[in-house]
């Protein structure tokens, strides 16, 4: 039986649209067993994220049983699907006697996802930048400096990333792009040197935080309350529906007052907190 536990992801971090993504400590787990043979279409894209492997390295399938036990939620942009990925990836390859590399894991991951900002992180754990240039994967891996809490608003429906990729519009006005780049710059060198006091401005968008904040009820009242009531800032976590907030490891003054507000609000939503996980997936094998 081989276990595989793989990382939430949230990705984007407001500015670093498509190319940001930090770990966090909620974990999808897979359970994989050799078995003779399948008596049923398996379709989940674990299992297809592992057929996958043997398809790329022309090996004969073998046949396994995989059970999922999911923490995650399912389409709210904390990386369920990266998850199911990189489980189905890291299994196959824990079956074919660990032929591929992390970084040739990455690639995979990313040829099934399409981008890698939600599956690099899960495979290496805390903060990595990612792009892709043709086929191939640049990544790094970003040190945080000071301990953060991030406090996941997760709402009671979910939203597709293909509606949320929908609303995108084609062309954006020039002075948008400079200004997500000046932000993304200052959030790497807030996070990098501990300065805190940044994150509020850091985490600003013009890319994709206006437009899809218009699929989420409530939204921009969420937004500036965490804001105004001790977050150190906050943003839409990957395409959404979840709204992350940061603040200091322990802050119980800004977790009493969000929960407080979404109780009397939103009282459907659910609220977790979370650090960052510095692992990425992991793999072992009884």
């Amino acid at each position: 039986m081989i276990q595989i536990n793989v990382p939430a992801t949230s990705a984007n971090l407001g500015a670093g649209f498509d190319t940001l993504g930090i770990a966090l400590n909620r974990y999808n787990k897979f359970y994989i067993k050799e078995i003779e043979k399948v008596d049923f279409i398996n379709e989940n894209l674990v299992y297809k994220s592992y057929r996958k492997v043997f398809e790329i390295l022309d090996k004969p399938i073998v046949e396994v049983e995989i059970i999922i036990d999911t923490d995650i939620p399912l389409s709210r942009g904390l990386g369920s699907s990266a998850a199911c990925i990189v489980g189905g990836v890291m299994g196959a390859n824990e079956i074919l006697g660990n032929l591929l590399s992390k970084e040739e894991i990455l690639e995979i991951s990313t040829m099934i996802e399409t981008h890698p900002d939600n599956v690099a992180p899960a495979i290496y754990g805390g903060m990595v930048t990612s792009v892709m240039e043709g086929d191939k994967v640049y990544y790094c891996q970003i040190p945080i400096k000071n301990k953060l809490e991030f406090i996941a608003l997760v709402p009671d429906f979910k939203l597709s990333t293909k509606m949320a990729r929908g609303v995108l519009p084609e062309i954006i006005p020039y002075k948008d792009g400079v200004f997500n780049v000046g932000r993304v710059g200052l959030l790497l060198g807030a996070l990098t040197t501990g300065r805190d006091d940044l994150l509020k401005h850091a985490f600003k968008d013009k890319l994709h935080q206006p437009y899809r904040g218009d699929l989420i009820p409530g939204f921009n009242e969420i937004m500036d309350f965490a804001n105004y009531s001790g977050a150190l800032g906050c943003y839409l976590s990957g395409a959404g529906p979840t709204i992350m907030c940061i603040s200091n490891e322990g802050n119980l003054g800004f977790k009493d007052s969000i929960k407080v507000f979404m109780e009397n609000n939103y009282p459907g939503w659910m609220i977790y907190s979370h650090l960052v996980d510095e692992i990425g997936a992991t793999v072992r094998a009884d």
